[in-house]
């Protein structure tokens, strides 16, 4: 009930900041290699857009997309992220998944980025070995195609977003000077 000053009654009471339970608590300095290592997300994403940019089109030729439906293949995937990208960011930010706030995004936007790449790269073959009548052929494989390029373009534009975040999460300021100058460098 009573403190060392030998008055009962009287309590002393400690903020718990002061104890650093509730209080600022900075980040560990991250090693250049884990800095590193976080930066080949960025390189890999930039790696997979050059891939994008150099077989798109001629993909989208040989599986027979009529030239009036680029625009709208290109026009799919900023209007969703234009809709999402602000529901997935607050969702992002308010996780409380085991791998913490960012990873589980980061990881659903990557397989999201292969798989959209495997089906804009491989979508006549898919479709080829599954129907055999030539009119429906041609309308599955453009579509699967579609679908492919606006899943990866989707995926690829958003994931910049957790990436950065998880860095300025884990990072003292330091560090996310650092971060963003690998960052800059891969990409």
């Amino acid at each position: 009930m009573g403190d060392k000053s030998g008055q009962p009654g009287t309590h002393t009471y400690k903020s718990l900041a002061e104890d650093g339970v509730f209080g600022f608590v900075e980040p560990p300095k991250r090693p250049t290699g884990s800095l590193l290592m976080h930066s080949m997300a960025m390189f890999g994403r930039e790696f997979c857009y050059a891939v994008e940019a150099a077989y798109v089109t001629p993909v989208l030729l040989s599986v027979g997309l009529p030239k009036s439906l680029y625009s709208v293949v290109w026009l799919l995937s900023p209007v969703l992220g234009f809709l999402l990208q602000p529901v997935v960011g607050s969702a992002s930010d308010h996780c409380r998944a085991r791998w913490g706030r960012r990873r589980p995004y980061i990881l659903t936007l990557g397989i999201m980025m292969l798989l959209g790449m495997a089906l804009y790269l491989n979508g006549d073959i898919i479709i080829s070995a599954l129907i055999a009548d030539p009119r429906r052929k041609l309308i599955w494989a453009i579509s699967i195609t579609m679908i492919g390029v606006v899943l990866f373009d989707f995926a690829a534009d958003f994931i910049d977003g957790p990436i950065k975040a998880y860095l300025f999460d884990v990072c003292t300021y330091q560090d996310k000077e650092r971060g963003l100058h690998y960052h800059a460098l891969f990409t």
